[in-house]
């Protein structure tokens, strides 16, 4: 097992030559920023990932878990909350030269020498993760419609109709029979 520093890079020179069935990572690296940055989100936990290799035929097999922290906003109350990435993925390595085999919807990373990058692969998935409207959890209440108050923290003094404008005019409808 080989362990990096600051960079997610595999070199596949071992299993191109021949000398090794598989290979495994690990990587304890920080995530950038820059990803989460549109929805408000940080990382505050690296990047954890473990990753096996293996080479079965003209390209390469790789398969692996990530895990990480992420500080969010929550898209109810707006509040700052930690969700954990806890993530499988698997994908294939295949130079460059080999890429009108391979579909452009598949999870595929192209190189050009033994050594692949890989942060870039990592950081789409942990963003491909992230729910599309991130909650703190499921109780929560969210803000006052009318007033902005966070309603999880305090209770607001505005009346609240329960009901939805757009079906006022159902109000109206008459049902059964009508006598003529």
């Amino acid at each position: 097992m080989f362990l990096w520093g600051d960079t997610m890079k595999i070199d596949l020179e071992k299993l191109r030559l021949g000398t090794r069935q598989s290979l495994e990572f690990s990587f304890d690296n920080p995530g950038r920023d820059e990803y989460l940055k549109e929805l408000g989100g940080k990382y505050r936990d690296n990047l954890k990932v473990d990753i096996q290799i293996e080479k079965p035929g003209k390209f390469y097999l790789a398969q692996g878990h990530v895990t990480t922290v992420l500080e969010l906003s929550c898209s109810r109350c707006l509040e700052k909350f930690y969700y954990s990435i806890n993530a499988g993925f698997h994908f294939n390595l295949v130079e460059t030269r080999m890429q009108e085999e391979f579909a452009p919807d598949e999870d595929v990373i192209f190189f050009d020498h033994d050594e692949v990058e890989i942060q870039p692969f990592i950081e789409q998935l942990v963003f491909s993760e992230i729910p599309f409207a991130p909650v703190c959890g499921v109780e929560c209440k969210g803000l006052c419609p009318q007033c902005g108050t966070n309603q999880n923290s305090s209770q607001c003094q505005c009346r609240h109709k329960n009901t939805d404008p757009r079906w006022d005019k159902l109000k109206d409808l008459k049902f059964g029979k009508e006598v003529t």
